[in-house]
Parts: structure tokens; sequence; C-alpha cells
């Protein structure tokens, strides 16, 4: 091979190496763009499930949810398969996807389960929370007061979580922190018909002051007997608004 076509060779490896270089990397965008779409779709659909928007047994509309978000229903679907995943929602052949309809006995291996994961949250939260966090767990109960006064569940449901949430937060444990999350997300299913009964909010949030109370004494022990207690009345709040209904 003399010199011109070796180096027209050379040229044309190169080229095509960047060519497949270029094609992976543009795979990998497009890739990555899918997912973080699909990610979003399902957060979005999360909170639907979490604020009542879609309740147990509603179904999936793939159409309504592809033109409100602006978007093809691929990532739609990609996003109820990993819900499906995370015991959100059931896929059904032919028909398509539903939110989960969780049964008694589901709901209540679940709560057995949080109960432990909450007892170890407040073992956890009295060695390592700052007294910032406790002030604003004390502020978050003062606002959840408010709203039982004024009968107002929705702002208590979003605030009670907001209280949860930041006691898992600042435990400081990631993996404590992503359990207890699938499992919350599971029991948003079935958890606010428990707080439907009449003196239910005051109940809980009495609770709530005696699990702060705990914490700021700096007794492991005795907050994590606050939240098991707290998980165990929650259950029985949940049996007793059934049980009426």
């Amino acid at each position: 091979m003399d010199w011109i076509s070796s180096t027209v060779y050379t040229l044309a490896c190169h080229a095509t190496d960047e060519g497949i270089a270029l094609d992976t990397t543009m795979d990998q965008i497009g890739q990555r763009r899918s997912s973080t779409l699909t990610s979003i779709v399902r957060e979005a659909i999360e909170n639907m499930i979490i604020s009542g928007e879609l309740s147990s047994g509603d179904r999936i509309n793939e159409s309504a949810l592809a033109a409100r978000f602006n978007i093809s229903r691929g990532p739609i679907r990609e996003a109820c398969r990993g819900l499906e995943n995370a015991g959100l929602i059931r896929n059904v052949a032919n028909q398509g996807a539903y939110v989960r309809e969780m049964s008694l006995e589901e709901a209540r291996a679940l709560y057995e389960v949080r109960r432990a994961l909450t007892a170890l949250v407040g073992e956890l939260l009295v060695e390592r929370a700052s007294d910032e966090t406790l002030d604003e767990l004390q502020r978050l109960v003062e606002r959840m007061a408010r709203a039982v006064e004024e009968d107002d569940l929705s702002t208590y449901y979003n605030l009670n979580l907001e209280f949860h949430n930041t006691m898992v937060a600042n435990a400081d444990n990631p993996a404590l922190e992503r359990y207890y999350g699938d499992i919350v997300k599971q029991l948003h299913l079935f958890r606010r018909r428990g707080l439907l009964q009449h003196g239910n909010l005051r109940a809980s949030n009495e609770e709530h002051v005696k699990i702060v109370e705990a914490l700021r004494r700096r007794n492991g022990s005795e907050a994590a007997e606050a939240l098991r207690q707290h998980v165990i009345c929650g259950w029985q709040r949940m049996v007793g608004t059934l049980e009426e209904s």
C-alpha cells in the first residue's frame, strides 16, 4: 500500500471510529433523556396517588396524561411499569394500568414493617438530629394543630407526610430512607382513610407531640416506643374507619 492509499485508509478508519463513537454517544443521550422523562412522569403519577387525585382502582388514562404532560405515551407506559414494581400500579393485559387496590391483610403486613422501621428512625434521631431539626418538627406539630382546629384533612395529611419525611431524612441512613419510602408509597393507597373518622386528627397529632418531647429528651428507647405506638394507633384508626364504613 502506497503512502496516499495508506493515508486515505487511516482517515477512513478514523472517520468510521468517530462515527461509531458519535452514534453511541447520541444513543446514550437519547436513553438518558428517555430515562429522565420517565422518572419525571413516574414522580408525577406518584404525587397524583399521594394527593388522592388517583384512587385505588382508578385506570391510568395514558392518552389523557400524554396530553396533560405534552409527551408521547411511551414514557407513561414505562413509568407505569416502574410503578408496578413499586407496588402502586397493576397492569392488566389488554386493558391497561390501574392504581392498585390493597387488601386489609396486605396493609397490615406493611404496617408491621413500618412499625419496626419507624422505631429505628426514633433511635437514630436521638443520636443524630440537630436542635434545628427538632425545632422544625415542633413547628410542623403546631401547624398540624391548627389544621386539626380547622378540621382540614388535606392540609393535615400533607403536613403529616412532611413531619415523617423530615424525621426519616434526618436519621441519616440512606438505606432506611429508601426502604421506608417504598413502604409508605404503597400505604398511600390506604392511609388517608385512617384520618377520616371524627377525632382521629387530634389523636394523631397528640401522638406527634409525645414523639417530639421524647426526641428533645434525647431518650432513644422512649422515642422508639412513641413512634412504634404511633404506627400501631394509626393502624387501629384505619381498621376502625373501615369497620364503620
